[in-house]
């Protein structure tokens, strides 16, 4: 056992300590798209049931009352910088589909967020055991 394997293995855990971070901030902004999609979800629902005035963002936290003047009808982007018209059911289906896509992708990147922080608990007392060993053959 060298000083060169346990820099090694500390290197490998920095490496992996990172990767948690990124997939970690990978996660935290799925779940944020997922509340946004959730949150136009019930906007949808919301603006059915109004009387047709409706409170539009313009941007900077400001807001525009206005009228829908066709409630049932959405523009939906579904891809590519594609915005089609679609009835509000259909916009619906879209963002819903949209939605439990996200959810599945959370599902994969927290396995594996709990795939690499089990080997970081399991390099860390090697790194452990190798630099007492180290310090006291030194």
């Amino acid at each position: 056992m060298t000083e060169k394997e346990l820099q090694e293995k500390i290197l490998t855990y920095r490496v992996m300590e990172a990767r948690v971070d990124g997939l970690v901030k990978q996660r935290d902004m799925l779940i944020n798209k997922i509340m946004e999609l959730q949150s136009t979800l019930n906007s949808i629902d919301d603006l059915k049931k109004s009387d047709g005035d409706v409170i539009f963002p313009i941007g900077s936290e400001a807001y525009k009352v206005a009228r829908a003047i066709e409630k049932d009808k959405l523009i939906v982007e579904i891809g590519a910088n594609i915005a089609l018209e679609k009835t509000t059911e259909e916009g619906k289906i879209i963002l819903d589909k949209r939605k439990k896509e996200l959810e599945n992708f959370i599902n994969q990147v927290q396995q594996e967020i709990a795939k690499v922080s089990n080997a970081i608990s399991q390099l860390q007392p090697e790194i452990q055991e190798m630099a007492n060993k180290l310090q006291q053959a030194g």
